[in-house]
């Protein structure tokens, strides 16, 4: 089996549901598709409506631990249901006009048939890991069903026999099922009830506590149960009209032994867990089309800051129709940067009710005109201030961070400065009346346009004050560890990839060599640290462009990928320029474009198809069959659509590419730094982390040393704010002139030169998963854990703020740089205790190589014995934190690098252990 097979055979079978792990401690309910993925990773069994999951959320929940349950009504089927008229009149035996639904008479075999084959097994088949059973007590609303209570009991037992039949592995809850024959209950691994503190009544439509009655006679039923099947969990349903009620209440719940589940009657806010999961995201509001929301201001400025400080940031449009779903159990706080200068009072007045004394709400951008957004800026009417006006500047990063100069004219309306608010900038009227423009207040902060860049030439853009801080300050991030993607062990990270343009392009050197032969043997054979490499099919292949260099280019291309340093990597069949345009979106005409849509193939109009899995075949068979492609590098524009994001992860491969990050001081610092990556609905995009030498190179079209600039950028990423790794990034085509080999190499020796841990871009972007597919939880005792799709290896920590080595488990150590705490993460379930003091004792200052293993144990009063174990790509450097001189009790050949400093001579290096004061 070739090795692209395998990967689709692995992606299917990662879709079906795993072996039944051990008693689940979290349950959730959740009915509806507004909330980010990374909170539904905090549940251990979900239980989800089919028509409101999408197979990318039930294969990237299963592989993160969390099993998908699909919703199915058994007795019943609302009129709404897509499959209700598929529903035989003969069928019906009554009606729930509380739901609006008809009941079913499961006696039937053709009703049972109807669930299996049209609602359970199709569900099962999508990735759901089991079925939540809903509804079997509806039938006793009916004659027949009073009538012959038996008779529904078996047949409902049957239906349930035939799933497991069919479906062995599946997890099988029921609600309620009091009626239902034993062997019913031998068959299920979970009993749900509802309303047993708190309830709905969806008669009147209101919420009411449950009357005492009503748990008396839940007990008696459970009584039984907790006989027959004291292991099987028993999940309480419990609904609360405000959600600050909802911890409480599953509190008591699980005190009394259940697993609670407390939501709203709609059940689309998601139920608090134990231990706590912290909320991570922040949702960011632009007010740009959709299609455009990668290119607004609020994704292209502020995306990273909300990184930096610990964030997932979530991006929708104000354009869309308002969330009708909750906030406040799913964001930490909602960010609007307007720019479009469009009313958007409808908006305004929804961010009123569900947002403001909610959660944190930072407004930013051009001042709002419509009257509903103005009262969101402040609760005093913004005024028009009257001429002469004396500006003040209140921060002291105001003016001192990139820009200097404060804009001379102001908006139109301003903001009254109130004991409320802390101003940034004051601005005091000839009537001495004091507005502020940019000021924070306990719940959020306001910054308006002009006050955020100094503009600079060329559309360049200067931050007239720190928005770190200020975002720090409106959003009170707190003391909690944030998912970190610049830093290893340490380090910061280093990572070198290469697009396939340009291979077959003769050097302008003696030789004449192909571009991809001198990067071959000036680049990646000179400097061992890993590289992720890729080619163009249609560029390299004998049927494309260029079948008089393929042979040649084919021979270099496949040397590259036996090097031990390589990563193997596509760059698609044709390069396609728009990539958004294969899903349906409008293209730019020909004309307008610089390079047209592709690779000028002819009779070839990009397909997707023939772009990914396509391309991914022909490179596969260039690289060494112990080797896999592991990464798609994106081409072009870099903005892949949905359906593209998904057929890269299908493969089982990691995309890469996009962003436009380039920070330079003549050109846009802060300014020009994007985040890590993007959601796309569920799918993740992840950003390279610095761009190319074709946009410093002005398009390659010169001067071709420019991308030694790129050691500006690398540096500007770094300081005051570490935001990215030292990302080297480049096309084959910098082989061809001895000006741009001259930068790489500079490029290469600069990034080198500072501490580094080198990565492969496919283990940087497993990072980047990392603070987008996963949820942060804390327990009652001050244990942070991490449930996910990838688990984190470096979080941070306000300087303040120390990790407590004794009571963590899988915490090495840690590194400063800036203001922050860079925490070393060891293992699969790491859990990690603050405190405000600095260690006693030794532990692992820095590496650069990821840590495999750790154990930190007190030798003596004075001394500590460290173990760890790394895998690297570079021989192995290990600096420890100690008072004094370190001695190694291995057998490992070393090199001391001054007292807690040690280089060994592999790459790996199993069970160091070494004694320190």
């Amino acid at each position: 089996m070739t090795f692209y097979r395998f990967l689709a055979v692995l992606a299917l079978l990662t879709t079906l549901p795993v072996a039944l792990a051990a008693t689940p401690q979290n349950i959730g309910f959740y009915y509806g598709d507004e909330s980010p993925i990374g909170p539904l990773f905090a549940y251990d069994w979900l239980v989800l409506q089919p028509d409101q999951a999408t197979d990318s959320r039930l294969t990237l929940l299963s592989k993160g631990g969390t099993r998908s349950l699909a919703y199915v009504a058994v007795d019943e089927v609302a009129k709404s249901h897509a499959l209700f008229p598929d529903v035989d009149p003969a069928w019906v035996i009554g009606r729930n006009n509380a739901w609006n639904s008809v009941i079913l008479d499961v006696r039937m075999p053709a009703v049972r048939q109807f669930l299996l084959e049209e609602r359970i097994n199709p569900s099962l088949a999508r990735g759901f890991g089991g079925v939540f059973l809903d509804t079997l007590d509806s039938h006793q609303m009916t004659e027949a069903g009073r009538a012959d209570s038996s008779g529904f009991a078996e047949a409902q037992a049957e239906l349930i026999e035939a799933i497991k039949a069919e479906h062995p592995a599946a997890v099988v809850v029921i609600n309620r099922g009091f009626h239902l024959p034993e062997r019913a209950r031998n068959q299920v691994d979970a009993l749900a009830f509802e309303s047993y503190l708190a309830g709905y009544d969806p008669g009147t439509g209101k919420y009411r506590p449950v009357p005492g009655e009503h748990r008396e006679w839940l007990d008696f039923q459970f009584e039984d149960w907790k006989k027959q099947h004291p292991d099987k969990p028993l999940i309480a349903i419990d609904y609360t009209e405000k959600p600050e009620d909802a911890s409480d209440v599953a509190e008591q719940l699980r005190e009394r032994g259940f697993l609670p589940v407390v939501s709203n009657h709609a059940l689309d806010r998601l139920s608090p867990t134990f231990p706590e999961t912290v909320k991570r995201q922040v949702l960011v509001i632009h007010d740009l089309p959709e299609p455009g929301a990668d290119q607004s201001q609020a994704h292209s400025r502020l995306g990273v800051i909300l990184e930096y400080l610990g964030f997932a940031p979530v991006f929708r449009s104000a354009l869309d129709v308002p969330l009708s779903e909750p906030v406040l159990d799913r964001y930490h706080g909602v960010v609007v940067w307007w720019e479009a200068g469009e009313s958007h009072n409808r908006f305004c007045q929804w961010l009123g009710r569900s947002v403001q004394s909610q959660v944190p709400l930072v407004l930013m951008g051009l001042p709002p005109s419509a009257p509903a957004c103005q009262r969101l800026v402040s609760s005093q009417r913004m005024k028009v201030p009257a001429a002469p006006l004396e500006l003040t500047a209140q921060h002291d990063s105001v003016g001192e961070f990139e820009g200097r100069r404060l804009p001379a004219r102001v908006p139109l309306v301003m903001v009254p400065v109130t004991e409320k608010l802390t101003p940034w900038v004051t601005i005091r009227d000839q009537e001495d009346r004091v507005y502020s423009p940019v000021f924070t207040h306990p719940d959020g902060g306001v910054a308006l346009s002009p006050f955020l860049f100094e503009p600079g030439p060329d559309a360049a853009a200067y931050w007239l004050f720190d928005p770190v801080q200020f975002l720090a300050d409106s959003l009170n991030p707190g003391n909690h560890p944030g998912v970190d993607t610049t830093t290893e062990s340490g380090r910061r990270i280093i990572t070198a990839h290469i697009d396939g343009d340009g291979a077959v392009s003769r050097a302008k050197m003696p030789g004449t060599a192909q571009a991809i032969e001198v990067i071959l043997d000036e680049i990646i054979k000179a400097y061992p640290i890993p590289h992720t490499v890729s080619v163009i099919e249609a560029e390299v292949s004998p049927e494309g462009l260029y079948p008089a260099e393929s042979e040649e280019a084919l021979n270099t291309a496949r040397r590259i990928f036996q090097e031990p340093n390589v990563e193997v990597a596509s760059h698609t069949y044709s390069h396609p320029f728009f990539w958004r345009m294969m899903e349906g979106e409008a293209a730019p005409s020909k004309e307008d474009t610089d390079y047209g849509y592709s690779l000028e193939i002819p009779g070839y109009e990009p397909d997707l198809a023939r772009e990914i899995s396509g391309s991914v075949a022909f490179v596969e068979k260039l690289a060494p069959e112990d080797k896999p492609l592991r990464v798609f590098l994106w081409s072009g524009d870099a903005r892949p659509g949905k359906e593209a994001l998904r057929r890269v992860r299908e493969l089982g491969l990691i995309n890469v590419n996009g962003g436009n990050t380039r920070p330079l001081k003549y050109d846009s610092a802060l300014a020009a730094v994007w985040p890590d990556g993007r959601l796309v609905g569920d799918e993740l995009q992840v950003h390279a982390p610095v761009l190319n030498e074709n946009v410093y190179t002005n398009l390659w079209t010169g001067p071709f040393y420019g991308y030694r600039n790129a050691r500006e950028s690398f540096d500007l990423l770094n300081t005051p704010y570490r935001l990215k790794p030292s990302g080297i990034y480049y096309h084959f085509y910098s082989g061809t002139y001895p000006e741009s080999l001259k930068a790489l190499n500079e490029v290469y020796q600069h990034a080198l030169a500072e501490p580094n841990t080198p990565l492969y871009l496919s283990e940087y972007a497993s990072r980047v998963k990392a603070r987008y597919y996963g949820a942060l939880m804390l327990s009652e005792s001050g244990h942070y854990q991490w449930r996910g799709l990838e688990r984190p290896t470096t979080v941070t920590l306000p300087s303040g703020t120390y990790p407590d080595l004794q009571k963590s488990k899988g915490v090495a150590g840690f590194n400063r740089h800036g203001g922050k705490h860079y925490v070393h993460l060891v293992g699969e379930a790491p859990e990690l205790v603050l405190t405000g003091q600095a260690p006693d004792g030794a532990y692992l200052e820095s590496a650069n190589a990821p840590l495999m293993g750790w154990r930190r144990e007190q030798s003596s009063q004075e001394r500590w014995r460290l173990t760890l174990s790394a895998k690297g790509h570079v021989p192995v450097e290990l600096r420890f934190s100690t008072k004094g001189a370190c001695q190694v009790r291995s057998t490992h050949q070393v090199t001391r690098l001054g007292p807690g400093g040690f280089r060994l001579s592999g790459n790996s290096v199993s069970d160091f252990v070494v004694e320190c004061d």
